[in-house]
């Protein structure tokens, strides 16, 4: 679309959105991108309702097979270790230490479903509704299908069993397949795979993310410097990004002496590890201990080993295709995703630049007018989670800070800078 002026405000605008005021041309729907959006809003409800199903599911058992490992805790022993990035042990526990230790395990699980539900629920109801309504304009939102933890969750699942079974075809097809670790006592099995999913990412992704996110938070004085430790605080510092492919090496490494040191699986395991820090920064340790479960129970076969399922291979195949095909265009739009996210940060630097240069008076012998448009977008807008100070609007007009995603109303004083400074001609505030 062409440069126009805003018939609201009259500023230059294109591609059909004013970015001082948010004001939308209207455009006419074909009955191609309905349908598409539709389907697009199906699947991925599908998606959902087939993870959340198998989240429960697997769930069920780590329940049902409570007993039998804590039968086992009372004669055997763990070791308890962090990584560096081999594991180093700590401590050896037996016993009611052990037991103990377990139910902390099985405790975090579900203390994680409590919260991502609590926070997620209602994006994720309104986004079934919207499908099964068939509104298309709100489907047709660019972040609709990852509005809320739960939908998140899904859709990164899906893209991570997308690039790993690529990658796993490809390795068969070439005769470099991966060497499985050797068969373990059932109650191991369950007990192996809980402790993957929360101890992983205490030691992992609370400790190589959460714990350096801390450190910086307190030493920049940010408020609310406690939440960084537990993940969920956005990506509001490039910083967090290096600590999330750092952290993502270190767990990959650490899979090499259990998987008789295939470098293979090194890098298979990378992917997961990228994917699992992206959601502890992004909604918190409760959505990567989620996903670590779901995806260690999925392809450690607890199911099969612990009940007598017909024809479970036939099913689960059939269902890692469904999650490939799902996961072709999450793959796709995460990769979009952050690209967009590089360029926005780019140019968010740039226009940092501009809008200070703008309001530089001091060689200027008559004062300069800053115009106060509408929070956000210009001058004016501060993100309430991040202090970003570039927004765009949404179609919700609500203002989306362009560094970490987060939501605010452009009247509200928390997304407000201090138009005191802006008179004054002292930006950025210090």
């Amino acid at each position: 679309m062409t440069s126009m002026d805003c018939p609201r405000c009259t500023s230059k605008m294109s591609e059909g959105r004013c970015p001082t005021c948010g004001y939308t041309v209207p455009t006419k729907r074909d009955d191609s991108s309905d349908i598409l959006s539709n389907a697009k809003g199906l699947i991925t409800a599908l998606a959902v309702i087939l993870f959340l199903g198998y989240l429960i599911f697997n769930t069920a058992l780590m329940l049902f097979s409570l007993d039998l490992v804590l039968w086992e805790t009372m004669v055997n022993e763990t070791t308890i270790f962090i990584l560096i990035p081999f594991g180093l042990g700590l401590a050896e526990i037996s016993g009611y230490p052990f037991a103990i230790f377990y139910l902390f395990l099985v405790g975090s699980v579900l203390l994680s479903y409590a919260v991502i539900f609590y926070t997620g629920w209602n994006g994720f109801v309104s986004y079934i509704k919207d499908v099964f309504k068939g509104n298309f304009k709100k489907l047709d939102d660019e972040n609709r299908a990852t509005s809320s933890p739960i939908l998140r969750i899904v859709t990164v699942f899906a893209a991570l069993v997308f690039i790993t079974m690529v990658y796993s075809i490809m390795l068969e097809l070439t005769g470099r397949g991966i060497e499985p670790p050797p068969e373990r006592e059932t109650w191991e099995q369950v007990f192996g795979l809980t402790r993957a999913a929360v101890w992983e990412e205490i030691i992992v992704r609370v400790a190589y993310i959460g714990l350096p996110m801390f450190l910086y938070a307190l030493v920049k004085g940010k408020k609310n410097f406690k939440r960084y430790l537990l993940g969920g605080f956005g990506f509001g510092e490039r910083f967090s990004v290096t600590l999330v492919i750092i952290s993502s090496i270190i767990f990959a490494i650490a899979h090499l002496p259990g998987w008789n040191w295939s470098v293979f699986k090194v890098i298979q395991v990378f992917p997961a590890g990228i994917f699992f820090g992206y959601l502890f920064v992004k909604d918190g340790l409760h959505s990567a201990i989620l996903i670590h479960f779901v995806w260690d129970y999925m392809f450690g076969f607890v199911p099969d080993t612990l009940l007598e399922i017909p024809n479970f291979e036939t099913i689960f195949s059939f269902m890692i295709l469904f999650w490939m095909a799902v996961g072709l265009y999450y793959t796709y739009d995460y990769i979009m995703k952050f690209t967009d996210w590089l360029n926005s940060e780019d140019r968010g630097e740039k226009q940092g630049e501009k809008q200070h240069e703008d309001l530089d008076i001091e060689n200027s012998t008559e004062p300069k007018k800053v115009v106060d448009h509408t929070a956000g977008v210009t001058i004016g807008y501060s993100c309430p989670n991040c202090g970003y100070t570039n927004a765009e609007y949404t179609e919700k007009d609500k203002l989306r800070c362009k560094r970490c995603g987060t939501e605010s109303d452009p009247k509200s004083t928390d997304s407000q800078q201090d138009k005191n400074l802006l008179q004054k001609g002292s930006w950025p505030p210090s």
